[in-house]
């Protein structure tokens, strides 16, 4: 078992990897990585600011991936197990810590321009076991599936079997564990569709005046 909480003590790991095009411009603020099994990768975009950030493998040959995040910032909860992969692709942001569990083989995979609020929760299986009366276990673990520019809503759950199509808004507090049609809104527990054909942008509204709101009424 090793922890690593600042860039200093990469060099000292054995039998786990953390690659970087640089490591000099990394930061770690309140966070660290733990190592409790062997052969298990991390890459990281060199100018990656880790906070509040606590990545975890539990297990052998597992891999996170963390691209450039649009304002390099990374505020995360990642808990790998045995030959997963939790993969975040470029532009992806991060308000406030998200937690992230990979179990069972199965994966997390994040699209471009994702943006994640506060307090979402991704993972892929239900972690005990369930059977039905013929003793066959009817709870496998299933692959999560973020496609790109995705808005995840502030404590929101996306469960194992998830695949959210490019485009498309999960509402606050909402739970999916389904299919989620391209460039459509959702929410709700269980998560239902609102409407068809939107789209959305980063733009945010907190500031805004009188003016500002009709100056936006039309892209």
């Amino acid at each position: 078992m090793s922890t690593i909480k600042s860039v200093e003590e990469i060099n000292d790991i054995e039998n786990n990897f953390i690659i970087s095009e640089s490591f000099s411009n990394i930061q770690f603020k309140n966070s660290k990585i733990n190592f409790n099994g062997e052969n298990n990768y991390i890459f990281i975009d060199k100018d990656a600011k880790l906070t509040n950030t606590i990545i975890t493998f539990h297990g052998d040959n597992s891999v996170l991936y963390i691209g450039k995040t649009r304002n390099s910032k990374v505020e995360v909860k990642v808990t790998l197990h045995n030959n997963s992969l939790v993969f975040f692709n470029d532009g992806c942001t991060f308000n406030k810590s998200s937690t992230f569990i990979a179990s069972e083989g199965k994966d997390i995979v994040v699209g471009r321009d994702v943006m994640f609020s506060s307090g979402c929760w991704l993972r892929n299986s239900d972690v005990h076991m369930i059977y039905d009366e013929n003793k066959r276990r009817i709870n496998e673990s299933s692959d999560i599936i973020i496609g790109d520019h995705v808005w995840v809503g502030q404590n929101s759950y996306i469960l194992k079997g998830s695949c959210i199509g490019s485009g498309s808004i999960i509402g606050l507090g909402s739970v999916v564990a389904k299919n989620i049609e391209t460039n459509s809104s959702n929410a709700g527990n269980p998560v239902k569709k609102i409407k068809d054909h939107i789209f959305w942008d980063r733009q945010s509204s907190h500031f805004f005046v009188e003016k500002d709101t009709k100056k936006i009424k039309y892209m």
